[in-house]
C-alpha cells in the first residue's frame, strides 16, 4: 500500500470515529455519562421548604414509623406555605400523591408542628426520621405530571391543593384528619347547646364559612372579584331551611364582626361562633366538620372543613377558586352564583 493511500485510509478511520463519536454524545447523551448528582443531606434540605424560620429545627415527638434505613426510591415532601387551611392541604397532597404513587411521604417538621396541635395520629412521619440520608436535587421534581421514574423526588409546591387526587379517597381522609378530642368535644357541646337554645330534638346542622380580611385583595388581584354579597349566603340558607327540617345554622368567619351586622336579621335559626379575634381556627374547623352540611365561599380552609363534614355543599361561583372546582367534581357540591 502507498503512503498516500495509508494517509487516506487513517484519514478515513479518524473521520469515522468521529462520526460515531458524534453521534454517541449527541443523540445517546444518557448513555454516555450519568447526571451530575447534587445530593444534599435532607436534614438540610427540609430547612428550605420552612417559610417560617422560627419553626426550623422544632423539635416534634418521634413518629412510631421511623425507618431504620434510607429510603431504596425516591420521596414526597412539599414547601410550607399559608395558614392552617393550606397547611392542610399541603398535607393532604403528598397523602393522596404517596397514595397514586407508592412512593413514601415525609413532611418538614414546620408542617407537622402545626397540624399536631389540632390532628391526632396523623400517619405521615417528620422528614427529620430520614435526616441522615442524602437527596438528590437533580431527580426532584415538583408535581405528579412530571414524575416518570421511582427513582425521582416530588417536592410539592407550597399553597398545593391536589384536591382532584384528594377527593377519591375522602373516607380514608376523614380518619386521617381526626381532630383531637378537645376540639371534637368543643363541637359537641357547641352544637348541644344550639339544640337547647331551640328546643329542638331532631336539628340539621349547617356550617357558614365566611372567608373575608386578606381574602377580599386578593380575590381582587387575582380574578377581579368582588367578594359574595350578603344575598348569596342568604338565598344559600333560604336553599337548606327549604330543603331540611329543624335547621340551625352556624356561622364561623375571620370577620365575625361583618357577619353579625349583615346576617343578624336572619328570619332563621342562626348562631354566630367565631370568637371576634378569629384565633382559635382549631375549634372553628372542629365544628365546620360536625356540621351536617356546609355553606362556604372560597379559601381552602372553608372547603376542607366541608369535606370533613361530608354533607351537601353549596358554593359561591368563582370559577377557577378552589371550592368552585371541587363542586364541579363532587356531586354534593352545588354551585351557587
Amino acid at each position: 500500500m502507498s503512503h498516500t493511500q495509508q494517509h487516506v485510509l487513517a484519514s478515513a478511520i479518524v473521520l469515522a470515529l468521529l462520526v460515531v463519536l458524534s453521534i454517541h454524545v449527541f443523540l445517546f447523551p444518557m448513555y454516555t455519562s450519568s447526571p451530575a448528582n447534587r445530593g444534599v443531606r435532607i436534614s438540610s434540605y427540609e430547612q428550605a421548604l420552612c417559610h417560617d424560620p422560627y419553626s426550623r429545627g422544632v423539635k416534634i415527638h418521634p413518629n412510631k414509623h421511623k425507618p431504620i434505613s434510607c429510603p431504596k426510591y425516591g420521596i414526597i415532601s412539599v414547601m410550607q406555605g399559608g395558614r392552617l387551611g393550606n397547611q392542610i392541604w399541603e398535607y393532604a397532597s403528598v397523602w393522596a400523591t404517596a397514595r397514586r404513587t407508592g412512593l413514601e411521604p415525609y413532611m418538614p417538621r414546620c408542617i407537622l408542628k402545626t397540624l399536631e396541635i389540632y390532628f391526632e395520629n396523623l400517619s405521615i412521619p417528620p422528614l427529620s426520621n430520614i435526616g441522615q440520608c442524602i437527596i438528590d436535587i437533580g431527580q426532584t421534581v415538583n408535581s405528579l405530571a412530571e414524575w416518570n421514574s421511582t427513582d425521582q423526588n416530588i417536592i410539592i409546591p407550597r399553597y398545593a391543593a391536589y384536591w382532584s387526587l384528594i377527593v377519591a379517597w375522602l373516607d380514608d381522609l376523614r380518619q386521617e384528619f381526626t381532630l383531637k378530642k378537645n376540639l371534637r368535644n368543643y363541637a359537641k357541646r357547641v352544637l348541644q347547646t344550639a339544640t337547647m337554645q331551640y328546643n329542638l330534638s331532631e336539628p340539621t346542622y349547617v356550617s357558614i364559612h365566611i372567608r373575608r380580611t386578606d381574602y377580599l385583595d386578593y380575590l381582587w388581584k387575582k380574578f377581579k372579584v368582588r367578594p359574595a354579597p350578603t344575598k348569596y349566603y342568604l338565598e344559600a340558607m333560604d336553599y337548606f331551611d327549604k330543603k331540611y327540617k329543624n335547621v340551625i345554622f352556624l356561622i364561623l368567619s375571620d370577620d365575625i364582626a361583618w357577619c353579625k351586622l349583615k346576617l343578624r336579621h336572619y328570619k332563621q335559626r342562626i348562631n354566630f361562633i367565631s370568637n371576634d379575634d378569629a384565633k382559635n381556627p382549631g375549634k372553628d374547623i372542629a365544628v365546620l366538620s360536625a356540621c351536617n352540611h356546609s355553606i362556604i365561599d372560597y379559601g381552602t380552609y372553608g372547603s376542607f372543613g366541608a369535606l370533613l363534614a361530608g354533607g351537601e355543599t353549596i358554593v359561591y361561583n368563582v370559577s377557577g377558586l378552589l371550592p368552585t372546582s371541587i363542586a364541579e367534581a363532587l356531586p354534593n357540591w352545588k354551585i351557587m352564583n
